[in-house]
């Protein structure tokens, strides 16, 4: 079994990119600099950064600080929470003079200043007129209004409120203005004192944060620290960046045609490119890089340290030379006797064709590829334990179905339970998708022919001649809590789906857009969120409604599909008052006419319901014959 955390340990050569990020972060002559690595979910961000630190410790003219962002989002302030932990970071070193002390107390002293006035507005508010006219001089510079001198409080003591309010928010302004010119004067003097070629510092995590938590880290950094000597390597996932770019902007708020947003994604890129000069994306992994990753996560559990350290040192000097092959079987049985080691053999054995399978299912995502592997290597222990017989090759193509389609995966567990253990139709499909044959099926069995199914279906080996029992009672703990659980949706996705499920217009189409951008693998597990939740809820209503913008915008054939099966599934008690939902199914059909007997079908059903203003709706649908 292996953890999900970031490693040092380089099983996907990451080095490379670790390589040519410090070319860029040590050079003098390149500072001040913010690099941003971009990936999706799990691709393996914070490993290169862990693996970029490693390499920078020993260099005695390089400070490295690891700042996570995710750590510090309960903070109510980003930009103090980042200046305090990176000033906290540098006092530790013991090469500091005496000027440079003097000029880091400076500085802390100043983000203090910065959090007494913040803090001090919120919790004060307008009762700092009741503090200035009574004469509290001292609780008022304490509330963050160090600005005022006797001459003013005078003057003030007499003022209204409207006047009061309007003199603390110019104030205040001023101050900022003048905070944010002195730290960084004082920051670049504090760098230059340390006698650092350059200071290296690293914010993870940020893409786990909400959106304003986002824009004021990166603010902070440009404002701020961006001066030189000084390089910022952030981990984030760009789709998230460019989410909260757009939510702090508010775009998409005026209208939907496209030339006005193709300009507000100019926009949104024109903003990354002042936070972020130099943007670093890491390619998804290819079978062969797939296959490599699972040999040494299979030498790495199975072999004592020494062995592995001879796998691990001949894939290091082997990755060398060869950026494109696999790390395969032939390699690792050059050091070590696999005679002794008959369950790593066999594993490295099928490593090829399963790095194939689940490359094409999991896109490439090394943290996905642990939790899947994980999961096999467990499944495949309990069918040891209880002398069960399977093939190794039935076995991951049943998790990949349980992993990207978990409806599909009950109901072929109810076909198989059904028929002692085998789903005859299966045969069927297999001739038409694979075989070429005549669709013989029509109507029936249509979510087993959407294009992910269809390339499922082609994966080996097939499965209409397999007893299916003994694979479904490895999982039977899993029927309810499938793989589909165990991988966590990932950040952006779920800020999608909450933007989509926001009471704002703005948000709504702010994340209509984000969605566009989606893959269709992305898109199908938003639409697992929506079809999760109006099964548990009783009111469903908002639910329905964005789920069905998100299902027109998108307008794809796969989509429509999953959208139709769920309002088929959906009990008539939830919806028997939603009049309109007739006019949502007539939409659909218009825009995907294989749907058209589906949907003449459920509005049928709704026509034979014995009330309600759906009931009456659907009626007046069929008889004027649409």
């Amino acid at each position: 079994m292996w953890a999900d955390n970031e490693t040092t340990q380089d099983f996907l050569n990451y080095e490379v990119h670790a390589n040519l990020i410090k070319e860029y972060v040590t050079n003098s002559k390149l500072l001040p600099l913010t690099i941003g690595i971009f990936g999706d979910w799990g691709s393996g961000k914070s490993s290169i950064m862990k693996i970029l630190e490693d390499k920078l410790k020993d260099d005695k003219k390089v400070l490295s600080i690891y700042f996570n962002s995710w750590l510090f989002e309960s903070y109510e302030d980003a930009k103090v929470s980042l200046l305090e932990n990176i000033l906290l970071e540098l006092s530790k070193n013991k090469t500091l003079d005496e000027k440079a002390k003097k000029k880091l107390l400076s500085l802390m002293s100043k983000v203090d200043y910065i959090k007494l006035a913040k803090d001090g507005i919120k919790k004060y508010g307008k009762n700092v007129v009741d503090i200035i006219a009574t004469g509290g001089v001292v609780t008022a510079v304490e509330a963050g209004f160090s600005m005022l001198n006797t001459e003013k409080i005078k003057k003030l003591s007499t003022a209204d409120v409207e006047t009061l309010d309007s003199y603390i928010k110019d104030e205040q302004e001023n101050t900022a203005k003048s905070t944010i010119k002195t730290f960084r004067k004082d920051f670049e003097e504090l760098i230059n004192d340390t006698k650092f070629d350059s200071v290296v510092i690293f914010v993870d995590d940020l893409d786990r944060c909400m959106p304003e938590r986002v824009i004021d880290t990166l603010e902070a950094i440009k404002l701020f620290l961006n001066v030189p000597n000084v390089a910022f390597v952030i981990a984030a996932d760009e789709r998230i960046i460019k989410h909260s770019i757009s939510m702090r902007l508010q775009l998409h708020t005026l209208n939907n045609n496209s030339e006005y947003l193709q300009n507000t994604q100019q926009i949104v890129n024109d903003y990354i490119e002042k936070l972020i000069q130099i943007p670093y994306r890491i390619p998804k992994l290819s079978p062969s890089e797939i296959e490599s990753y699972n040999n040494l996560l299979f030498s790495y559990s199975f072999l004592n340290k020494e062995d592995f350290k001879k796998v691990y040192e001949d894939y290091l000097a082997f990755r060398k030379s060869d950026f494109y092959s696999a790390y395969s079987y032939g390699h690792i049985k050059e050091k070590i006797d696999f005679d002794s080691e008959v369950v790593l053999s066999n594993l490295i054995n099928l490593s090829h064709s399963m790095s194939q399978m689940i490359t094409s299912v999991l896109n490439g995502n090394p943290r996905q590829t642990k939790r899947f592997l994980n999961t096999f290597i467990l499944r495949r222990k309990l069918a040891e334990v209880a002398q069960l017989e399977i093939n190794i090759f039935v076995l991951i193509k049943l998790m990949l179905l349980e992993y990207f389609d978990t409806k599909l995966f009950k109901k072929l567990n109810e076909f198989q339970s059904q028929n002692n253990g085998f789903f005859q139709e299966l045969a069927i499909l297999e001739s038409i998708f694979i075989d070429n044959q005549e669709d013989l099926l029509g109507n029936h069995f249509k979510e087993w022919k959407t294009s992910q199914i269809q390339n499922w279906i082609k994966i080996e080996p097939r499965l209409s001649d397999v007893d299916l029992r003994n694979y479904f009672w490895l999982a039977r703990d899993r029927i309810d809590l499938t793989l589909s659980n165990v991988h966590m949706v990932s950040p952006i996705l779920q800020k999608i789906y909450k933007g989509l499920n926001s009471s704002k217009e703005s948000e709504i189409r702010v994340n209509l857009e984000n969605a566009k951008e989606l893959k269709i693998e992305e898109l199908t597990e938003i639409i697992k969120l929506f079809d999760n939740e109006i099964k548990v809820s009783s009111d469903i209503k908002e639910l329905l409604n964005s789920l069905h913008k998100l299902i027109i915008q998108i307008n794809n054939s796969d989509l429509y599909f999953f959208y139709i099966n769920i309002i088929k599934n959906t009990p008539y008690t939830k919806i028997s008052k939603y009049i309109y939902m007739v006019d949502r199914l007539e939409e659909v059909k218009q825009k995907k006419a294989s749907l058209s007997t589906d949907i003449i079908e459920i509005i049928t059903s709704y026509s034979q319901k014995e009330k309600g203003l759906l009931k009456n709706a659907a009626v007046k649908y069929l008889k004027k014959g649409k």
